[in-house]
């Protein structure tokens, strides 16, 4: 992956693609270029992305809980799939490497963030009381 900066045109969106996974699409290749292996990463990413929103989508129409089988409230199945969607959706972000995003990390993680805020906090109270 290089970046683009307009050097080169955006390849046509996959019609396969939705509305947001065609607007990352246009995002990425916007900002980068991409080999041949990347490229299927991308178009792996955006699909993951659309899929997403349509178990989102389905999870928002029949609700978190759904009645099972014998009449009992159950966690509706999307719950978990979207939860291993978002699991492979920040994965192949990852491996993508791309680089940090104009005021930090395109997509951080909320307790490296934290971890981090507390790092930060820790290490500035040490050199107050060192001066």
């Amino acid at each position: 992956m290089v970046d683009n900066l307009g050097k080169h045109p955006v390849p046509a969106t996959p019609r396969s693609l939705e509305k947001r996974g065609r607007a990352l699409w246009r995002t990425l290749f916007s900002g980068f270029e991409f080999d041949l292996e990347e490229r299927d990463m991308v178009h792996e990413l955006c699909r993951t992305l659309d899929t997403i929103d349509a178990l989102s989508g389905r999870i928002d129409a029949d609700g978190t809980m759904i009645t099972g089988s014998t009449g009992q409230l159950v966690l509706h199945p999307a719950v978990a799939e979207r939860r291993q969607q978002q699991t492979s959706f920040a994965r192949m972000l990852q491996m993508l490497n791309l680089p940090e995003a104009e005021g930090g990390v395109a997509m951080e993680r909320a307790t490296s963030s934290r971890a981090r805020a507390a790092a930060d906090a820790r290490w500035s109270k040490g050199s107050r009381k060192r001066a």
